[in-house]
């Protein structure tokens, strides 16, 4: 037979963890809200039969907020599936079966999966979940995603509930504190009509759903006769929550275990096991009461567990911590990276392309007169070219590993908790920042994600920023451009790359919200769950890592080789001479982008050999390192009087400029053709304005280094001064109890004029 089952639950559950387990696939998770914003799915055979696994984006409700919710709600009202899998998280239980009454309400088969169990184990408490399988009258299977065993028992249930399950309706009495009957009465052949189900219909008529509400069509009569029964919105919430604390109550306990090991504890230090009369709930203050605190305090570190929050959010999260924290380990992330472990295995990898390939194959093509030309393309064409861009693999693969620790241990959601202040005031939120997080890997894979914006304005301006966030692509560039010329501190130039980047897309966040009318950005609301620290596992850190690994080697071993095969004939042969080594004859690209060099001599690099590796990465950023390693090398492209500014000038303009094809394409997909355009000239302008200020002021700097300093800082001043001034003009006469800048205010505080 064949089946389908859909995965629903709220954002963070583990849906995205178990789609894994299930199909064995390597869909990207993460420790955060957002992380899936579009339907996935996969066949699997199991038991003889064929099951095809979806994957839908987290909603806490069917009443939604959010593009990628929609997804999900309309893949539940259509019905389609044979059998709903509702995830809950055992830690947010009460609140994630908020979405479960909603589905059963819509009276479509679930089954109730109650996932990290494993956690609760490890406080010493067990769930009791029979009697909300009673109630619900549904299956209910506790379970770890992480565990095979848990999986398939949950796929043995799956099955046989959809070969068993009939269509009756589950008693849900709550329902029965509700008027449905009276708006039934109502909308009911509106309902018919528009293919809902009445029930259903009515109670999100209660909750004044926008979305059903424009199915039924109702028409002036219907409305005030809605509107005559008064707001019952809050009505609905309360029924559902009253009626979940009832069948929680209690749901969670104390293992047999450890109330066992807690008793021989209270006996063997004298402490009592519960406090009781007028201040029950307490422990009393007794005579050496070291292990009844102590007592007290694991407890209490318990119920901040289960709500996510740590003793260390109290730092991380300080307000004038936060931020330096963030750079502090970002900063040491680089240096481990592209400092002496980096660099290490990549000189070693490098060292082994050149003993065991390079030397040897062209040592062998000249002792049989191979002709020079295919020499050439094999040995710097292909194996100097490709092999220059695989030694950083193990950089990469380091980069993605620790990127990988801070995304499962929920370090991420904390960025984006920080972030959102910042990023309310130039039209963002904090959800805006996962997906400029995701930058850092692949832009296009990252302005996907941006779906998951609920503002549209927002939604477009985080697309056009996010390629400014320096990807994985371009550190290649950066890590031999900066070991070349500076050596030593070549990892705090990397890290003031990706800092740049960051600096730029926010500042043009700015500007946008201020003097681009349609990228003003309407009231913003970011509603975060914050997850608790947890340890990443082993199998999540290097299924992230292979993940990465394998896209990068695909593309060295597709684009990337294809790319350099096509530079080296076109910068090694002329349309009339042939092969160039050895005559006077210009290559076809020298004569190609040497006509477009002169744009790029205010930067001083406006040589071919520069505008062909630019042009190159438009395809991918890769290819711009391996086509400067084929045509010569870095020294053979920056030379002139300050080859060091040229070639910092040089990575300022591979950050900026357009990142590549496929993240043109993916701005399309998301925002449209007119703003891929908007984006591709936004880049290009960027890229080229920042890097003629950056090329002029280290020009400055290194003529008249004291003066140019001195220049700057009194600009600095002034810069600051005109800030201030502004902001008092703008401030004065308004109210102090004010936000909205007001110059009168007749309403009183502690019997004073406001």
């Amino acid at each position: 037979m064949d089946y389908t089952v859909s995965l629903v639950g709220n954002p963070n559950v583990g849906k995205t963890s178990l789609y894994n387990r299930i199909t064995h696939s390597l869909e990207h998770v993460g420790n955060w809200h957002g992380v899936t914003v579009a339907e996935v799915s996969k066949k699997i055979m199991f038991d003889h039969n064929t099951i095809d696994i979806v994957d839908l984006p987290g909603l806490y409700s069917l009443s939604v907020y959010s593009p990628e919710e929609g997804i999900s709600r309309d893949r539940i009202l259509a019905k389609s599936s044979d059998l709903i899998v509702n995830i809950c998280e055992v830690n947010n239980l009460a609140r994630n079966l908020y979405l479960t009454l909603q589905l059963l309400e819509l009276d479509v088969p679930v089954v109730l999966v109650i996932n990290m169990m494993d956690e609760l184990r490890k406080q010493g408490k067990v769930l009791n979940y029979r009697n909300i399988e009673r109630v619900l009258k549904i299956p209910i299977v506790p379970m770890s995603a992480k565990y095979h065993s848990d999986v398939h028992l949950l796929m043995d249930v799956s099955v046989d509930y959809i070969k068993t399950h009939g269509a009756n309706t589950v008693r849900l009495e709550y329902l029965d504190k509700l008027p449905l009957d009276d708006v039934i009465s109502i909308i009911g052949a509106n309902a018919a009509q528009a293919g809902l189900s009445p029930r259903w219909a009515a109670i999100k008529v209660l909750e004044n759903d926008a979305f059903v509400l424009g199915k039924l069509n109702l028409d002036k009569a219907q409305s005030s006769a809605l509107a005559a029964m008064g707001d019952l919105q809050a009505r609905v919430a309360q029924v559902r929550y009253e009626f979940i604390d009832k069948i929680t109550e209690g749901a969670i306990t104390r293992s047999v275990s450890s109330e066992h090991h807690e008793m021989h504890e209270h006996t063997a230090h004298n402490v009592p096991l519960e406090s009781h009369g007028e201040n029950a709930g307490e422990i009393a203050e007794i005579p050496h009461d070291k292990h009844v605190r102590h007592h007290d305090r694991h407890k209490a570190g318990e119920r901040l567990q289960m709500l996510g929050v740590s003793k260390l959010d109290g730092i991380v999260l300080n307000k004038y911590l936060a931020l330096p924290i963030f750079l502090a380990v970002m900063a040491l992330i680089f240096v481990i990276t592209f400092g002496l472990v980096g660099n290490f295995f990549t000189w070693l990898l490098e060292l082994g392309i050149d003993k065991l390939i390079y030397n040897p194959l062209t040592g062998w093509l000249n002792s049989i007169n191979c002709p020079d030309w295919i020499v050439g393309l094999l040995g710097d064409g292909i194996i100097q070219g490709v092999g220059g861009i695989l030694v950083f693999l193990p950089q990469i693969v380091l980069l993605f590993f620790f990127l990988a620790l801070l995304e499962d241990s929920g370090y991420i959601s904390r960025v984006a908790f920080m972030t959102d202040g910042i990023f309310r005031k130039i039209g963002l939120s904090g959800r805006s920042a996962f997906t400029m997080l995701m930058g850092f890997g692949c832009s296009a894979t990252a302005v996907l994600t941006a779906r998951g914006l609920e503002d549209e304005k927002m939604r477009k301006k985080t697309v056009l920023l996010t390629p400014f966030l320096s990807c994985s692509a371009r550190l290649p560039v950066y890590s031999t451009i900066a070991g070349a010329f500076f050596a030593g501190g070549s990892p705090f130039i990397i890290f003031g790359m990706y800092l740049l980047g960051a600096a730029v897309a926010l500042l043009l966040a700015a500007l946008f919200e201020k003097c681009v009318k349609p990228l003003k950005s309407g009231k913003l609301s970011f509603i975060m769950e914050m997850p608790p620290y947890r340890f990443p596992t082993a199998e999540r850190v290097l299924q992230i890592i292979w993940n990465n690994a394998k896209v990068f080697l695909i593309r060295v071993g597709t684009t990337i080789f294809a790319l350099n095969v096509i530079v080296w004939l076109l910068s090694n042969f002329s349309f009339t001479a042939g092969y160039t080594v050895g005559k006077d004859a210009r290559s076809i690209l020298e004569v190609i982008s040497g006509f477009i060099a002169p744009v790029f001599r205010p930067f001083g690099f406006g040589n071919w050999k520069a505008v062909t590796s630019l042009l190159s990465g438009l395809v991918a950023k890769e290819v711009v390192i391996s086509s400067i390693e084929s045509l010569g090398g870095v020294e053979a492209i920056f030379m002139g009087a300050h080859p060091s500014l040229s070639a910092l000038t040089f990575m300022v303009f591979t950050l900026l400029y357009v990142p590549c094809v496929a993240t043109l394409v993916a701005i399309k997909k998301e925002a449209g053709l007119k703003w891929m355009f908007f984006s591709l000239i936004l880049q290009i302008g960027v890229a080229y304005l920042v890097s003629l200020a950056f090329y002029g002021i280290g020009l400055l700097v290194l003529l008249n280094p004291g003066v140019t300093v001195g220049v700057l800082i009194v600009a600095f001043v002034v810069a600051v001064c005109i800030a201030v001034l502004i902001s008092k003009i703008k401030g004065k006469g308004s109210c102090p109890y004010c936000t909205g800048g007001c110059k009168t205010c007749d309403r009183k505080k502690d019997g004073k004029d406001r």
